[in-house]
């Protein structure tokens, strides 16, 4: 008897458990950016996303390398579902036995379409283009 209550609360314990997020095929194509203002130059703000990876009865059980990747997963898939191509990552929040991010995403390709559209360039003339040295 002493066995199958043991072999229930083990049961019960590891229900209670989390899963690591993993990408999906849109939130694979989602850039992450932190400390690269200059990249967002012209991009489109979609909105603010979290993304938050363990609790305080499960954190041991998945390692802290994990837990950061399954955050930033959450928030890629997150900022796919908003139309958003980059995510701009905000400091992490320190909480014990999780992790838990914030990051504005945007739409960096329409940027890059809106110039196209007015000057007529590629996107591969417009990121190698060199300015010309005034007279």
């Amino acid at each position: 008897m002493k066995l199958v209550k043991l072999a229930t609360i083990a049961l019960l314990c590891s229900s209670l458990t989390a899963c690591i997020t993993f990408p999906t095929a849109e939130s694979n194509t989602v850039k992450v950016l932190w400390d690269d203002t200059d990249a967002l130059l012209g991009c489109a703000h979609k909105g603010t996303v979290i993304g938050s990876q363990g609790h305080f009865y499960d954190y041991w059980l998945h390692a802290d390398k994990d837990m950061v990747w399954g955050t930033l997963n959450e928030m890629r898939i997150k900022a796919a579902k908003l139309g958003a191509d980059t995510i701009y990552l905000y400091k992490p929040l320190g909480f014990t036995g999780s992790v838990t991010m914030i990051a504005n995403a945007y739409d960096c390709d329409a940027a890059v379409t809106e110039i196209e559209s007015t000057t007529g360039a590629t996107a591969d003339s417009v990121s190698t283009a060199q300015p010309t040295a005034a007279k």
